[in-house]
């Protein structure tokens, strides 16, 4: 089976915004796996979360997605692609001048032809499965830290993506809600996408999830260090 996700050989010099870079990475990820990267703490920004997202070329080596080298795509098939992606952002990430909901709903609605009150509909129905008694209404700025991470991984989970990058999605976020993030990144591991999972913790065992999620186990657990990643 073809892998979703496919780094070479990848170097990326260190430069702003990031503070560190990233030196001879390769790595592949298939459908229906999830991996984890252990990121070193005290570290700073790292390219590895946008490169996956071809948002930042390398200066060597290559990034695939679904078997096509981001580099050599034109701007509309890279757009089209990233609308088959999900993230989670370390920080940020969000429209300043729209909604919460109008954001975890922008890439539906832009990319694809779904209709709008069905995409309100699973918007919905993830904000109640990760704690929310709805999607907020109102401007990041001013919700709740943990409600707008909530949110968050709404915006990541819509749609069904093929790729999901959970960017340290349990920073800021109600501890209790854990449980109901690992379900969903099974879930969707079970439907066949890939899931890449960024986190200075390592993740509780399975043992101690109330409810336990199967299948949360990691395909391949990786250290990044610098600008060395090891699996």
């Amino acid at each position: 089976m073809d892998p979703i996700l496919e780094f070479k050989d990848v170097c990326i010099e260190p430069r702003p915004p990031y503070d560190t870079g990233l030196e001879g990475v390769s790595f592949s990820l298939a459908p229906g796996e999830l991996l984890l990267v252990e990121v070193e703490k005290g570290q700073g920004r790292n390219p590895l979360a946008d490169a996956v997202e071809g948002l930042v070329d390398p200066d060597r080596g290559a990034v695939f997605f679904r078997g096509r080298e981001w580099a050599a795509m034109t701007a509309g098939e890279s757009a089209e692609n990233r609308g088959r992606i999900g993230r989670v952002f370390e920080s940020g990430g969000w429209l300043s001048n729209l909604n919460i909901d109008e954001n975890a709903t922008l890439a539906q609605r832009h990319h694809t032809v779904r209709p709008v009150e069905e995409i309100g509909a699973e918007a919905e129905e993830l904000a109640r499965a990760f704690g929310l008694s709805e999607l907020p209404k109102i401007r990041p700025a001013v919700a709740k830290r943990p409600e707008r991470r909530a949110a968050e991984w709404v915006r990541a989970f819509i749609g069904e993506p093929s790729l999901i990058i959970l960017e340290h999605p349990m920073s800021e976020a109600y501890n209790i809600s854990f449980p109901a993030l690992a379900a969903a990144a099974a879930a969707a591991t079970r439907r066949g996408a890939g899931v890449l999972w960024l986190t200075y913790d390592p993740l509780p065992p399975e043992a101690e999830l109330s409810p336990p999620p199967a299948g949360i186990t990691p395909a391949r657990v990786g250290k990044l260090a610098g600008n060395r990643l090891n699996f």
